[in-house]
């Protein structure tokens, strides 16, 4: 066991590993430290989707380094991720809506990410099964699908261990101690009992020139072995899967996979999954989760079901793909997965602290871990990334952020994922938690009031 490295992750999800991965590639000896086992966070239990659509320019060359390189693994780790490249088709069901996507191709078209406009006939001619006369068009992506998360992570993990990485599961990290050079992280032994992950006896010291957090639902503890505040906290999702659909049956008997469905006015993402459907919603009310810490208990597990919760999204669902009525519910999963006040991750160092990144707050993980670890990797060996990564600075959260506040605006960018976006949007949550002393009296004479950085 390495006790001395360039650069130590902490964490072992799709972004731990893909992190360790391109920072092995570059050739900086490198550790990975996962206090359970790979993919036992969010990662296990996460639809694997790979959305292209972002109106952000680094979390769209994020995503779509992702997408290329995932097809890549293969050939270099012999581990089949798991690809399915079906496309996404966002649909549209007003012209705001289509503005919205006018807006993001402008972003795409930087980025050099390919797209095509359908109409609703398209649609109808190449998805019969698609209700389309009440959607005014689509955004399609012809090159994105969706991937298996835990194969995707393990071929990660595999080439990482090629390029000279060493992983440790079972290992949690109890604190971090910076010497004037380097890190000290103190390390403890974790041990199975009675389904329970518990702290051995043995301790032991793990010394690294660099130190990156990847902690995923485990951030609150993070922050505060660091000293930090960071906005990464939990918000409960849910998706349930079908039993086979007769008619989808039928259709692929002669024609290819639909693509990754998204009706983003009814708030949804549906996919296909063995003859029948997956249905993903971002619905009203999902609670954030895990305020303060994970319990010591809690591994790969899920929350208690609500599906009173999304019963609107379930009968839009119903209303756009007909022949999906009949059919009964074979699964369902109500798991934990981060967000941040913005919907963006925290990439980056912490602020503050020197040689100690973070790798935070990833609400579409599996979509942005292998972009994450490249250009992290980028700013960590040359300085900086190739693209702007400011957006996704974590010191735009600083010391006025309290755990109330993170709480209730990732709830609300939660409920925000498929709501119409407009540029420069200002959304209501936790406001106004800093005022100047001027405030009641402008707002007395009508003002307007954006947010920055809690005022």
């Amino acid at each position: 066991m390495k006790t001395h490295v360039k650069a130590l992750v902490v964490g072992g999800g799709a972004v731990g590993a893909s992190v360790a991965y391109h920072l092995a590639k570059a050739g900086r000896d490198t550790l990975l430290l996962e206090r359970d086992e790979l993919t036992s966070g969010s990662t296990w239990h996460a639809a694997g989707l790979l959305p292209l659509f972002n109106m952000g320019y680094a979390t769209s060359h994020i995503h779509d380094y992702s997408v290329k390189f995932y097809k890549t693994l293969e050939a270099e780790t012999g581990l089949n991720a798991g690809f399915s490249v079906v496309g996404n088709l966002r649909m549209a069901q007003t012209q705001a809506r289509m503005d919205e996507y006018r807006l993001y191709a402008t972003t795409a078209e930087a980025v050099g990410i390919p797209y095509d406009w359908l109409s609703p006939a398209q649609i109808k001619d190449r998805w019969p099964l698609v209700r389309t006369e009440d959607l005014v068009g689509a955004l399609y992506h012809p090159t994105d699908g969706y991937i298996n998360p835990a194969d995707v992570t393990q071929a990660m993990a595999k080439g990482a261990r090629q390029h000279g990485a060493e992983i440790l599961r079972r290992v949690q990290v109890d604190g971090y101690r910076w010497t004037g050079a380097e890190w000290v992280v103190s390390c403890t032994r974790m041990e199975e009992k009675g389904g329970n992950l518990v702290p051995s006896e043995e301790r032991f010291d793990i010394v690294a020139e660099h130190v990156v957090t990847a902690t995923g639902n485990h951030a609150q503890r993070t922050a505060r072995l660091l000293g930090l505040k960071i906005p990464a906290i939990p918000v409960e999702h849910q998706y349930i899967v079908t039993e086979p659909d007769p008619a989808l049956v039928e259709y692929r008997k002669t024609q290819p996979e639909h693509p990754v469905l998204r009706d983003a006015d009814a708030k949804w993402y549906v996919r296909e999954e063995r003859g029948g459907w997956i249905l993903g919603p971002y619905e009203r009310n999902a609670p954030a989760r895990f305020l303060y810490d994970v319990p010591q208990s809690f591994r790969a597990d899920l929350f208690p079901l609500d599906l009173e919760r999304i019963e609107e999204e379930y009968m839009s669902m119903i209303h756009r793909i007909p022949s999906s009525e009949t059919v009964g519910l074979k699964d369902d999963y109500n798991g934990p997965i981060c967000y941040t006040p913005d919907g963006n991750p925290l990439v980056g160092p912490a602020p503050g602290l020197r040689n100690m990144w973070l790798a935070e707050g990833f609400s579409f993980g599996i979509t942005a871990a292998g972009g994450t670890g490249h250009y992290l990797a980028q700013m960590m060996v040359a300085g900086e990334a190739e693209i702007d990564m400011a957006a996704l600075d974590p010191k735009r959260y600083g010391s006025w952020m309290t755990t109330e506040y993170a709480a209730r605006k990732n709830e609300e960018c939660y409920e925000h994922v498929f709501i119409l976006h407009h540029p420069d949007e200002e959304r209501e949550a936790c406001r106004p938690l800093r005022t100047a002393p001027c405030y009641d009296r402008v707002k007395a004479h009508g003002a307007q009031f954006g947010q920055v950085n809690g005022w």
